[in-house]
């Protein structure tokens, strides 16, 4: 059964990523608590969609999964745009000799294997040429493991609990990597989501009967723990490196919780299938892989809006950007049919 409450979360999922990586376009003061904190609510929305992926892996794939057929369609819709995509941003970058990384990209020797060879793998690897690309080389990880998230479904609830709350205390103390350049920090960090996105989609009744009407509890301890966050003078994801300690990794929390909300409040319309939402969420891909261009070719231009209401402001950008988003992806399917997948992953 297709799950409308799900699509309707792809599409808010999507919104609040474009959300995240927009909030260096507007000069936004941030003096306030609340304001803080409403950063912190808004930033992290790469956790929804690896939810999303854990929890349709288990509801759409599970029970007719073909290893085969599943890999070949994830390189065909996100790998292969991936790559089409990154030429310019990596042509610009090594050919022009760019490096926004302090010298990770630039070649430490002569030659063409050091000076344009290796990095635009290294660009390819870890997905820097772009904010939001280092996503597409870690979820591709996550889906070539998929044997292993077999056998987590297969294995008794105990296990799969434990599993989940080894993996999880790694993360939040193991954190985001510096710069999200570490794609195997990544893939250890956001694997315990994955897996509890694939063990609500298993418990999903259950799940809904414990939290039926108490989705007001999730949403405030949501913005409790991002208050925490602001209090403690933090914004945004954790970064850092791996076996440095930090601290706690509060956004891991929150952002978990925040996906149950989701799951739970968004199961009320199940019933409802609104087409402008629809269109949100099958776009979702494009989405992810056109807002970049569009933010980087602002960035580029030093375009940073200054505003007496920047709030107002910003939620107008945000908004501008999916709606330009949502365009381009359809003249794209219009215009190419058979090809836009291929391309934009739509």
């Amino acid at each position: 059964m297709f799950l409308n409450s799900f699509n309707h979360f792809r599409a808010i999922a999507i919104i609040f990523i474009v959300a995240g990586h927009s909030m260096g376009l507007v000069n936004i003061p941030l003096e306030s608590t609340f304001e803080k904190t409403l950063v912190n609510i808004i930033s992290g929305g790469t956790f929804l969609f690896v939810f999303i992926s854990g929890f349709l892996f288990y509801y759409v794939f599970y029970k007719k999964f073909q290893y085969r057929k599943f890999i070949v369609k994830k390189i065909r819709n996100i790998f292969i745009p991936y790559i089409l995509l990154g030429i310019a941003p990596v042509f610009f970058y090594v050919f022009l000799k760019k490096d926004i990384y302090e010298g990770y990209f630039l070649p430490t020797t002569d030659g063409f294997l050091a000076e344009y060879l290796v990095p635009v793998l290294k660009y390819y690897w870890t997905g820097a040429f772009f904010n939001a690309y280092w996503y597409i080389t870690f979820i591709m990880i996550t889906f070539i493991c998929s044997p292993l998230h077999i056998a987590f479904i297969r294995s008794s609830k105990y296990v799969q609990l434990t599993i989940i709350i080894i993996l999880s205390f790694i993360s939040v103390f193991i954190q985001r990597p510096v710069n999200n350049l570490l794609v195997f920090q990544s893939f250890v960090f956001f694997t315990p989501v994955y897996l509890i996105g694939i063990y609500c989609s298993i418990n999903r009744e259950s799940i809904y009967k414990f939290f039926k009407n108490k989705e007001v509890y999730l949403f405030f301890t949501v913005v409790f723990i991002a208050y925490l966050q602001a209090h403690s003078s933090t914004l945004g994801s954790y970064h850092k490196p791996p076996f440095i300690y930090g601290s706690i990794d509060l956004m891991f929390l929150q952002k978990i919780i925040f996906c149950l909300f989701f799951m739970v409040w968004l199961h009320r319309f199940e019933h409802i299938n609104n087409r402008v939402v629809h269109t949100v969420a099958a776009t979702s891909f494009a989405i992810y892989f056109i807002h970049p261009y569009l933010l980087w070719g602002m960035n580029k231009f030093n375009y940073v809006l200054q505003t007496s209401h920047p709030w107002f402001v910003y939620i107008a950008l945000v908004g501008s950007v999916v709606v330009c988003c949502i365009c381009v992806a359809l003249v794209m399917k219009k215009v190419t049919p058979k090809f836009s997948r291929y391309i934009i992953g739509y």
